[in-house]
């Protein structure tokens, strides 16, 4: 029996960090953080400046999507006050995923039958075989986060359930599961519907009374209701300023973005042997009537379903697979190792020996319609070398940072003007006669590339609070979740007002800027943030983050000034 134990344990040791260690390597060889994540580097410069939460000095807006992800990067910044941004966001990111892969195994290990000798990885070995999970397990992004939030509440969820007494514990109890489940929505605003169903999967395997579900509620919810009140003080708004930004596309491109993952990786063949393993798994729960047990197989499925479902509403995503993998993470919880009868052995090699040829073989091509293979792209930027996409001065062939690094030695020179850097040439005098303000596509390496006190101007309007609301026409062409808006609005709130006076479009912007709720927008975001200030923009946030404005600006003149 001692044999059969250890060997036991053998099995669960190797399943379990042969895969972590898979896939921490891996993630580690590609580490590199993408222009996305050089806009939270700036953001993170600027905490650590003492600035705040914000992008662009003369304006609170939020332009990181996840607050707890900038709060990991922020904290090891200044633990490590040498190293650079990016390195910090890599270090955190190997660290984040290689965890989240241990959950997993702990996790899957609970619904693995006691007796089972032989314990192998099917959803880790799912999971290793993909390139983009190594690839966004860093990136500079929240991904990795992501998925570690995941397998955590799983792991939670699932060992309360395998120690269970025999009469079933308030739904609080132990409150730090509660918490962990309650942070979903601050890693990002769209988890917050996986919280929802890790919710009800803790109510499922607790006892069934009130008290105990409103107890669990409100651990649940304490951090984030804290932050949405410091959110709504600070910001004026109740989203992130990228939720107001990010136009939704059409279901036929999100279903296309999920084609194109699934398609590159034959992602059919591994779902379809982890449903095997689900319609076992409830069988089981149905007979022993285990409704906890049954949530801990149904819930993840539901929850991959629910938030796929969400990515293909909003059109996907430009980058290859990103928002689709902590669906795919959710769907391979149950199954991250498995044991028990012989076919479950021979369906866990089978998808080993998929995970091998994914990982060998399979990759995305480089432009796919709307879709880049987002590292791929961003590589012939910079030396070809491991980690050289980190450091932000390998960057100097972009030609934004080019650009952004000029400007900022403009503006410490002494020098004002507002430049489109399509127009790099054109430079226009700004509405006080101070400051440098730059109009580029993307703000992040360029943004990096600027330092802290040029203001940076997004035609995405990521960075942008007023871009941010302009509605643009049903027929709007733009690439997935960026919709550009036309420059003119910028121009209006930052030159002078004697350039270009007969421009009538830039006539009606001005005019515009002034009328309705625009100027409260624009005072609760720039005004010095006093204690009268915040409770302010408590009570105006709502207004203020429903407040729309049509993108052409003689409609928007008459729909707003009348």
């Amino acid at each position: 029996m001692a044999v059969a134990s250890s060997s036991r344990r053998a099995w669960v040791v190797l399943s379990i960090l042969l895969p972590a260690a898979v896939v921490g390597v891996l993630t580690w060889l590609r580490r590199w953080v993408s222009d996305d994540g050089f806009i939270n580097v700036r953001v993170v410069l600027q905490l650590v400046a003492g600035h705040g939460p914000t992008y662009n000095l003369n304006e609170r807006v939020e332009v990181g999507t996840s607050t707890l992800w900038l709060a990991f990067v922020t904290l090891g910044k200044l633990a490590a006050p040498w190293a650079e941004v990016g390195e910090v966001m890599v270090w955190l990111g190997t660290g984040f995923i290689t965890l989240a892969m241990i959950l997993l195994g702990f996790g899957g290990l609970q619904l693995v039958p006691p007796r089972s000798q032989v314990v192998l990885p099917l959803g880790a070995a799912v999971l290793a075989g993909l390139t983009p999970f190594w690839d966004f397990g860093t990136s500079g992004l929240e991904t990795s986060l992501t998925f570690c939030w995941i397998a955590a509440c799983f792991w939670a969820l699932a060992r309360r359930w395998a120690n269970r007494p025999r009469h079933p514990l308030p739904a609080w109890r132990p409150w730090p599961v509660a918490v962990l489940i309650g942070l979903g929505v601050l890693i990002r605003p769209d988890l917050a519907l996986v919280s929802l169903v890790f919710g009800i999967m803790l109510l499922c395997q607790s006892e069934r009374r009130l008290g105990g579900w409103l107890g669990s509620a409100g651990f649940a919810l304490a951090v984030p209701v804290g932050y949405e009140i410091f959110r709504m003080g600070y910001y004026a708004s109740l989203v992130p300023n990228t939720a107001l930004a990010k136009a939704n596309a059409s279901v036929v491109q999100g279903l296309l973005y999920l084609f194109d993952y699934a398609s590159t990786y034959y992602l059919y063949l591994p779902v379809t042997i982890m449903l095997v393993f689900f319609v076992a798994g409830i069988a089981t729960a149905v007979q022993d009537r285990d409704g906890g047990l049954a949530a801990l197989w149904l819930g993840p499925l539901l929850g991959a379903a629910i938030h796929a479902g969400f990515v293909i509403s909003v059109g996907g995503d430009f980058m290859h697979a990103r928002f689709l993998l902590p669906a795919t993470v959710l769907l391979f919880a149950p199954v991250a190792v498995v044991g028990g009868a012989a076919w479950t052995r021979v369906a866990a090699v089978l998808t080993m020996v998929w995970a091998l040829v994914a990982g060998l073989v399979l990759r995305p091509v480089l432009w796919n319609g709307m879709i880049v293979d987002e590292r791929s792209y961003y590589a012939k930027f910079v030396p070809d070398r491991p980690g050289a996409m980190v450091i932000a001065e390998n960057w100097s062939a972009d030609v934004g940072y080019q650009l952004t690094q000029r400007a900022a030695k403009d503006l410490a020179a002494g020098r004002s003007y507002f430049v489109d850097i399509t127009k790099p040439d054109d430079r226009l005098p700004t509405y006080d006669g101070e400051g440098v303000y730059v109009v580029i596509n993307s703000l992040g390496i360029a943004g990096v590339g600027a330092g802290l006190d040029v203001t940076m101007v997004d035609p995405p309007s990521l960075g942008d609070p007023i871009g941010s609301r302009l509605v643009l026409p049903p027929d709007a062409e733009y690439r997935v979740g960026h919709a550009y808006k036309p420059v003119v609005w910028a121009m209006a709130r930052y030159t002078a007002a004697d350039v270009h006076p007969g421009d009538k479009a830039l006539n009606d912007a001005r005019a515009t800027l002034a009328c309705g709720d625009i100027p409260a927008l624009i005072a609760a975001v720039s005004e010095p943030l006093t204690p009268q200030r915040f409770v302010t923009n408590i009570l105006q946030a709502p207004k203020l983050t429903m407040l729309r404005i049509p993108v052409d600006p003689a409609q928007a003149r008459k729909a707003i000034c009348g």
